[in-house]
Formats: structure tokens, sequence, C-alpha cells
């Protein structure tokens, strides 16, 4: 099976499956990995002709090969539009930015400095205590490059000054996502655990915090002081 193929299985219930791959990884073990886009069931099985009146269920999704080697069998094949890559290509964007960049053939130069500006003009809108517009910006800057960790952990940061502490908490943890060893955004995520009276969660991040990051190891353990004390009050 390879890229452009149409598969099609029965399911227990009666259904038929179709699935399309986009894609293949192959790795180094011998097992492959389908990038595929994927139809709503439908009740007969379905016929080459009538692919484009499918309902498309989900544009990607990684399928191990051996699945379909079992269940499904090649209705057709045909080349893969530019089109139907768009789901494949979001999921390169968030894991692996350099192939993304390459398969959708942008400059990464290019990119990198117009993620940049958005993140410099961010900044100075913060600074402006102009809060909402800073916020677009750092989104901006990261939905162009969502590798960019900075621009995450300043949009936590934004969100904090306007008290909107639930959104800074998904922020840091985005973040964290990105650079797992982040000292300010795992302090920061603390804090909003914290500010949102999640006091056993906050105590739980910052007795790790102060493990992980021996260098501020006194600063997490003032703060797991403080939240059994803001607990105690409570």
């Amino acid at each position: 099976m390879k890229a452009g193929d149409v598969i099609v299985s029965r399911r227990d219930n009666g259904e038929w499956a179709t699935t399309r791959i986009l894609a293949v990884d192959a790795w180094s073990d011998g097992s492959r990995t389908f990038h595929c886009l994927c139809y709503a069931p439908t009740a007969t099985r379905p016929s080459a002709e009538g692919l484009d009146a499918l309902t498309v269920l989900a544009r990607h999704v990684p399928i191990d090969s051996l699945g379909f080697k079992r269940d499904g069998e090649v209705l057709c094949s045909r080349p893969v539009a530019d089109e139907e890559l768009d789901g494949f290509h979001e999921y390169l964007k968030h894991t692996d930015f350099p192939r993304y960049i390459e398969a959708t053939g942008q400059d990464l130069e290019l990119v990198v400095s117009q993620a940049n500006a958005h993140y410099m003009t961010a900044n100075a809108l913060s600074d402006g205590d102009r809060g909402a517009e800073a916020i677009e910006e750092y989104t901006r800057a990261v939905e162009l490059f969502p590798m960019f960790y900075e621009a995450i952990d300043n949009r936590g940061f934004t969100h904090m000054d306007l008290g909107e502490f639930d959104k800074a908490r998904a922020d840091f943890e985005a973040s964290l996502r990105v650079n797992p060893n982040g000292h300010t955004a795992f302090f920061s995520r603390g804090e909003c655990l914290l500010k949102l009276g999640e006091f056993d969660e906050a105590e739980k991040a910052f007795q790790e915090g102060a493990d992980r990051f021996s260098e501020h190891r006194d600063t997490y353990l003032r703060y797991v002081e403080a939240t059994r004390i803001h607990r105690d009050m409570a």
C-alpha cells in the first residue's frame, strides 16, 4: 500500500470504512505509519467513482500499517491533491516543523522572521498596556511558528496581567509541551494554579519545581509554604 491508495474495510456492524493514504512514514524497525484522510462510514461499499461524494470525517489520522494489512483492501489509487494535504501539513507543523516547511515549500528564515516581527510588536503593545492586542500578535507569532515558546510564555504573562489565569495556565502548559525544561513556564503555571485556588495542584507543582530546578529551589520552596498558608486561610 502506498500514498494515493484508497482503502476500504467492512466493520463488525456492517458499515464500510473508507480511508485515503496521504503519505507514508517508514521506520527503522520495519514498521510503517500511514497518514490518512478518513471518510464517514457508509452503509454500502463505496465505489471509486463515488469517492468525491463521500463526507470527510477527519483530514488527518496517523494509522499503523498493520491495521490495513489485516482488514483493508485497496479500492483504487489516484494522485494525492494538494488540498487533501492540509490536515497532514497541520500535523507536521506541530510535530516536525522543518519537515512542514519543506513539505509546504516555504522559506524557514522568512517564516521565523515574520513570527519574530509579530512577537516584537506584541511586546511593544504589552508594554503599552494594550494587552488584548498584544495577545492577538503573540497568537499570530505562534500560528506561524508553533515552537516559539517565548511567544507562548509572553502571551501567558499577558493573560495573567489581565487576570485571565485559566488562559494563562493553558499557555504555560502549551509552552512546556514545546520546551519541557522551561523553568519560567513551569513556575508561572504554579502561580496560576495558586491564583485559581487549586492549592493542592499548586503545592505539587512548586514542590516538583524545587526538585527539578535546583538553582531556583529556595524560590519554589517559599511558594510551597505560601500555598499552604493560602489553603489554610481559604
